[in-house]
């Protein structure tokens, strides 16, 4: 049986995730929910919940998050039901975020386009390691926020969404140009999670991002106790400025790209 999640049963599922290990999903739960459609599969008599297929509106990519709760829950048959509920283009590319386990399940039931990305899932967990604020690193104005996109686009780093750009951003300018900044993905009480940096090629490798992660850090900090990050797990030299920041790893995750 295939039908809608209910709002309730929403908020069974998110009383009782582990955000950690489901990071992606509790975000359409949570911030991302009243963007997403969440489609269920349940036993035959419809009293039990196999899993679930959710979808994110709003992505430049067809962005997917899977939350398998039995081992006999089907995927296929959701993702036809999804396709044709949203009227998505045939042979189209979908992504999601998976932990290990999870990951099994996709790979098995689904054709991937691609070997899965690992991305490291990493909470700030040592206060102490962060440095003093920095002068030079400054909050962005509202009034930036067309120079933050076309910025992110020059530097070919993924942009935020509209409802991400509400968020804080921080940079660092040399007189009027903006040289390097950073926001946030998730910016709330419950959680924090940190987004893109980047910085101009012209100015990279004198710890500008550095500078701006700390600050990143240290607002999420001010709002809320758990803040993370995601990073490629073969990035050793962002890996290592996170580390010595102060964040650890709690989960390894991977992208999975499949065809509809």
């Amino acid at each position: 049986m295939i039908r809608l999640l209910k709002l309730e049963e929403m908020d069974a599922i998110l009383a009782a995730i582990d955000r950690e290990r489901h990071f992606l999903y509790y975000s359409y739960l949570t911030t991302r929910r009243s963007r997403t459609i969440q489609v269920g599969h349940y036993s035959a008599n419809g009293e039990l919940l196999l899993g679930v297929l959710a979808y994110l509106r709003g992505m430049p990519f067809h962005a997917f998050s899977v939350y398998p709760v039995h081992e006999t829950f089907r995927l296929k048959p959701l993702m036809i039901d999804m396709q044709e509920r949203l009227k998505l283009p045939q042979e189209a590319v979908g992504s999601c975020m998976v932990n290990e386990e999870d990951k099994h399940v996709l790979e098995e039931q689904l054709e991937t386009v691609s070997p899965a990305a690992p991305i490291m899932l990493m909470k700030h967990r040592h206060p102490q390691a962060l440095p003093p604020a920095d002068e030079q690193v400054v909050r962005l104005e509202p009034g930036s926020y067309s120079r933050i996109e076309s910025r992110l686009a020059e530097w070919n780093t993924m942009a935020f969404t509209r409802e991400e750009l509400e968020y804080p951003f921080y940079g660092i300018w040399s007189g009027e140009e903006l040289i390097a900044l950073g926001g946030y993905h998730i910016y709330s009480e419950d959680y924090v999670e940190l987004g893109n940096i980047g910085t101009d090629a012209n100015w990279r490798n004198r710890g500008y991002g550095r500078r701006i992660c700390a600050q990143l850090t240290r607002t999420g900090k001010a709002i809320s106790g758990h803040v993370y990050l995601n990073v490629v797990e073969g990035n050793a030299s962002a890996i290592r400025l996170y580390r010595s920041l102060g964040f650890e790893t709690v989960c390894l995750q991977h992208i999975v790209q499949f065809k509809l």
